[in-house]
């Protein structure tokens, strides 16, 4: 358990003292953790250029792309030369990155990294906006 918490704070950054949040008797050690958390994630966590570096860092690995000519704007299918099967597999890298669901209407209008990084802004920006 405390393997699985240090994985996560040290991945969000943040410096908490495991005594002060797990071993105190404090019955609301975990909710004030919970609201850290939800607090970094729509601050240093999540900024549009962090996101931007790990989309574009995520489509220069894919096999079938040359990463020189991938940049913020370039189209997936024009300037990548990506068929619907590759775009396919690089949703799915997204999903899987970003642990985000991209429906296929949605995927669809994915045309370029900025793209991309928008939509996964604006669901990160829903899920927070839902969470109490």
């Amino acid at each position: 358990m405390q393997n699985l918490r240090a994985s996560i704070l040290s991945y969000m950054r943040i410096r908490v003292s495991v005594r002060e949040q797990f071993f105190t008797q404090d019955a609301n050690a975990l909710s004030r953790l919970n609201m850290q958390l939800r607090a970094c994630s729509t601050s240093s966590g999540s900024t549009d250029d962090q996101i931007m570096d790990r989309v574009i860092t995520l489509v220069k690995k894919f096999s079938n792309i040359d990463a020189a000519k991938v940049t913020e704007s370039a189209d997936f299918q024009k300037d990548l030369s990506l068929d619907s099967l590759d775009r396919v597999e690089l949703v799915m890298a997204f999903e899987q990155e970003f642990s985000v669901e991209i429906p296929d209407e949605e995927a669809d209008k994915l045309k370029c990294c900025a793209d991309v990084a928008k939509y996964i802004m604006s669901e990160a920006g829903h899920k927070n906006a839902e969470s109490p």
